[in-house]
């Protein structure tokens, strides 16, 4: 990857950090381009301030940067496009294509983070989990507005000189300091993060549905290290993957785990399904293992490194 210069959409939020961290230790010259400017810059990357929906900005950032990749993560997540359709298909999906508009031009490579919002309701197959081949019936806006990007990104690069790569994400937890910042419009892996984080915090947590919902949980320096390699994986058979672990845990699991390392914590999850999410995993990933070089890391590591991260922010 040494020598490859790339642009990452959203480079200031969630996995955008830890996307910029797993480019650059793969040897990547990385710029980030977000609306705002990261509260710490972990990593020696360049920041251009700038909005997707802008594409005269992205498509100069593109061309001044001499942008071989973009990585596009920038969007809106689930809970907040329920509230305000308006804002998926201005930023999540305008957004989109203006990404590949720039790529268009450019004659650029396009890494986007989909997920698995696309599949909807599905009944899973006897196997136990969804392949990349199951029906897409997305029930959300949010899903909806993913798949709609799928599609734009495989007819660009069925036209147009550019190569497309989707990335179907599931559940994403890991360290995003949620005890400081709080979160105006809490997604399922939200509430993850919020039942590892606020009581390290020494804050009560209460999630009101899903505690027994099962999901395919997946940590988000996985998820990095998927893009990473989406960013230089040559010859590829398919342009669509699922990313996540391939197996399911719930909201449950999350409260039992803290209230072993912390067993006065104030912890109350809710047993209701929460409607909004009818499917979660698992989904089979053994696309991605064979094509993408992508294996997953035992929940017990990941966890053993949130909490290392989470206490270590606590005492900074």
């Amino acid at each position: 990857m040494k020598g490859r210069r790339i642009l990452v959409t959203g480079g200031s939020g969630f996995i955008g950090g830890f996307t910029l961290e797993a480019l650059i230790n793969f040897g990547a010259e990385v710029v980030s381009f977000a609306r705002r400017p990261p509260e710490t810059m972990a990593v020696p990357a360049a920041f251009i301030q700038g909005d997707v929906t802008d594409a005269e900005g992205l498509t100069y950032a593109c061309q001044s940067q001499k942008i071989d990749t973009i990585v596009h993560l920038a969007g809106y997540g689930t809970t907040m496009v329920q509230s305000h359709p308006e804002l998926g298909v201005r930023v999540n999906i305008m957004g989109m294509s203006n990404v590949l508009e720039a790529a268009r031009i450019a004659e650029l490579r396009v890494v986007f983070a989909s997920s698995i919002a696309v599949y909807g309701q599905i009944r899973l197959p006897e196997a136990g989990s969804a392949t990349e081949e199951a029906p897409l019936n997305p029930v959300t806006v949010y899903g909806a507005g993913k798949l709609l990007c799928e599609k734009m990104g495989q007819a660009y690069a069925q036209n147009d000189n550019l190569k497309f790569v989707a990335l179907r994400v599931t559940a994403v937890y890991g360290f995003t300091d949620l005890a400081r910042r709080g979160v105006e419009h809490p997604t399922f892996s939200d509430h993850a993060r919020r039942l590892i984080e606020l009581p390290l915090a020494g804050q009560p947590v209460v999630v009101e549905t899903g505690g027994r919902q099962p999901c395919d949980f997946v940590y988000v320096k996985d998820v990095a290290r998927a893009i990473a390699n989406a960013c230089v994986a040559e010859n590829l058979k398919h342009d669509v993957f699922n990313i996540g672990s391939g197996e399911v845990r719930t909201l449950r699991d999350f409260a039992d785990v803290i209230t072993h390392y912390e067993p006065e914590a104030d912890v109350r999850v809710g047993e209701a399904p929460n409607p909004a999410y009818p499917f979660m995993g698992p989904v089979d990933i053994s696309r991605a293992i064979e094509q993408l070089d992508y294996k997953p890391t035992p929940f017990s590591e990941c966890i053993q490194h949130y909490i290392e991260l989470a206490k270590a922010k606590e005492t900074s």
